[in-house]
């Protein structure tokens, strides 16, 4: 691989392991600190890979999860601000991504017959047929995550996984 002289080099863990050791608090383990660092690695990489699939398509992960939630719920009506509190981010944020999907034809936005001032948020035709249409190319890029995985690797990273998720969603407090 070549590089640019502008472009930084590669350092690996260990830089990391050296800063996690000068500079964490007594409190902090530092063999927690360098597995989570690793485990922040793996959810960027994860998502760089999910966009690159998703590419073709144009569109990125962050704006499928938004339409694959819509997709979810039905005919239940949404609220920005419920969409945002549910995918983690920042009602500005929700309010960008469906400003963008409903550029595409893909969200439309309604007023509640209530209350004017109350805006909902679904799918189009045109939003479903979208999902429908790049949900193969979805699972089969989460599943090439796991592919070199043994069998007996993928059961124990699953409750792995699934003990992690239990604990950030109980700090968070949120769910999927």
């Amino acid at each position: 691989m070549t590089t640019n002289e502008d472009d930084l080099p590669v350092l690996g863990l260990e830089p990391y392991i050296e800063l996690i050791q000068t500079t964490s608090s007594g409190n902090s383990d530092q063999e927690d600190a360098k597995l989570g660092l690793m485990l922040l690695w793996l959810s960027d990489y994860v998502l760089d890979v999910m966009d690159i699939e998703l590419a073709p398509f144009g569109i990125t992960e962050s704006k499928l999860d938004l339409l694959i939630l819509l997709t979810l719920h039905g005919e239940r009506r949404a609220t920005p601000s419920a969409i945002a509190e549910r995918l983690g981010i920042t009602r500005a944020s929700a309010t960008s991504m469906i400003d963008w999907l409903e550029k595409r034809n893909l969200v439309v936005r309604n007023h509640s017959k209530e209350d004017r001032r109350k805006i909902y948020v679904s799918l189009t035709d045109e939003g479903r047929t979208f999902v429908a249409e790049v949900l193969p190319t979805y699972w089969s890029s989460c599943a090439s995550n796991m592919m070199d995985l043994e069998p007996d690797e993928r059961k124990v990273f699953e409750k792995l996984v699934n003990k992690l998720l239990k604990s950030i969603q109980r700090r968070l407090e949120v769910e999927r």
